[in-house]
């Protein structure tokens, strides 16, 4: 089994609401992005919730979708990657790890990571856009207890420096890494999409 987990914990400081709930097309951010996250070979889907858990749950529940909530959010999205792996059974053999602000991170990408890890068996697949590495990022079984370990404001990128022999990188369109941290960054990607002018898939 492979999950997904998505961080939807984090408290949109920059955006001055809560940016998982605007709407993009007619759905919601949280949406966009479990609609690709569904669409890909992912077997189970863990949301990680913090800030404004009650409308990010409220759009984010769903068939096969477990909530999960992260008391220590405020504390950073190490917490949060912990809280998603200590969720997950014991028969999970990798996880990828989803932010909750990148709809345009498509299932093929998603499918991407699951796709290096599969031919390599390394531990962890990182996105690499450009020369900046990136989410999502997938995390093997054999990290599981250092990612449950987690705090603070680190992420993925922390085991991927931490371990650089374990890891495999997959490239992809640097227009997939946008995120929605501002009104300016949530207004183009919003317009984006709703132009109908998807980015290459990988």
């Amino acid at each position: 089994m492979i999950a997904a987990v998505v961080l939807a914990a984090g408290r949109s400081t920059r955006m001055g609401r809560p940016k998982l709930v605007l709407a993009i097309a007619g759905r919601p951010v949280i949406q966009h992005v479990l609609g690709h996250v569904r669409l890909s070979r992912c077997d189970r889907i863990v949301v990680v919730v913090g800030d404004a858990a009650d409308a990010v749950v409220q759009d984010a529940r769903g068939p096969g979708v477990q909530i999960v909530l992260n008391e220590r959010h405020r504390e950073g999205m190490g917490t949060s990657i912990a809280a998603g792996i200590s969720a997950l059974p014991p028969e999970c053999e990798a996880a990828v790890i989803v932010l909750a602000d990148q709809p345009r991170v498509t299932a093929v990408s998603i499918n991407a990571l699951i796709d290096a890890y599969r031919a390599t068996g390394k531990p962890l697949v990182a996105s690499k856009y450009g020369a900046v590495t990136g989410a999502p990022t997938l995390v093997g079984r054999a990290l599981f207890d250092e990612a449950r370990r987690l705090a603070g404001d680190v992420g993925g990128r922390w085991l991927i420096d931490r371990h650089p022999d374990l890891v495999v990188e997959v490239p992809l369109s640097p227009d997939l890494a946008v995120d929605l941290d501002t009104p300016e960054e949530f207004a183009r990607v919003r317009a984006a999409i709703e132009t109908d002018s998807p980015p290459n898939p990988r």
